[in-house]
């Protein structure tokens, strides 16, 4: 059995150097300072909204690996975060950029972020509910890490960027909490596991997290 420290404090430990690359990324810094191009913007945003819509489908999966009403009611609620990230966020900066409907329809996803999507979906299939969380988890806990970062760092910049809504959108109190959410579910879910298990748990968490970083350098 693994001695008593929370899987979280583990998997920060082996992601944070790759979290600190991506909050360091080109494409980040030029959200910052306000001075990306609207076309690599919106890129990302059509890729991003094609990913969000995968990530929801592999939330639902996740709820065919338990029948624990809590569970179901945290997955549920996450279901529903991300329906609201969704609306708050995506649609909003998508019509800004004059995107429509036809023009999501007629992108297709990165091979990147598509490869990253399988792997979740695998992971889950193959390796149930605590290695789906531990995925997913990842991907809510480096938004909110780059956020919280990007912001320390360049606060002038941010505040006066036309991206300003999306550092503000991810260090806002709501995601915070219904990341922390994700964190304290994981650390239950995992209580008691062995050392081999909680490696494993790492080794899921840092390959996403290496798929993050390989998708902001191709933006």
């Amino acid at each position: 059995m693994m001695e008593e420290t929370k899987l979280s404090k583990l998997l920060f430990s082996r992601a944070e150097k790759l979290w600190i690359e991506a909050s360091q990324k080109d494409f980040v810094i030029g959200m910052a300072r306000g001075d990306l191009s609207r076309g690599r913007f919106c890129s990302y945003m059509i890729q991003d909204h094609l990913y969000m819509l995968d990530y929801k489908g592999i939330l639902e999966q996740l709820l065919n690996c338990t029948e624990d009403p809590e569970l179901c009611s945290f997955i549920d609620r996450m279901i529903e975060e991300v329906e609201y990230e969704t609306d708050r966020v995506h649609i909003p900066a998508l019509k800004k950029a004059g995107i429509g409907e036809s023009d999501i329809r007629n992108s297709s996803m990165d091979t990147v972020l598509a490869e990253y999507v399988g792997f979740m979906r695998s992971i889950v299939a193959e390796r149930g509910l605590l290695a789906g969380l531990t995925a997913l988890l990842q991907c809510s806990w480096v938004y909110a890490y780059i956020g919280k970062s990007v912001m320390e760092q360049y606060p002038e910049e941010v505040a006066c960027s036309p991206y300003r809504d999306w550092f503000a959108a991810y260090t806002s109190t709501g995601y915070s909490e219904a990341n922390q959410r994700w964190i304290d579910t994981v650390d239950c879910e995992s209580a008691g596991i062995g050392e081999d298990t909680a490696e494993d748990m790492c080794r899921i968490f840092v390959t996403c997290a290496e798929y993050e970083n390989r998708f902001w350098d191709r933006l």
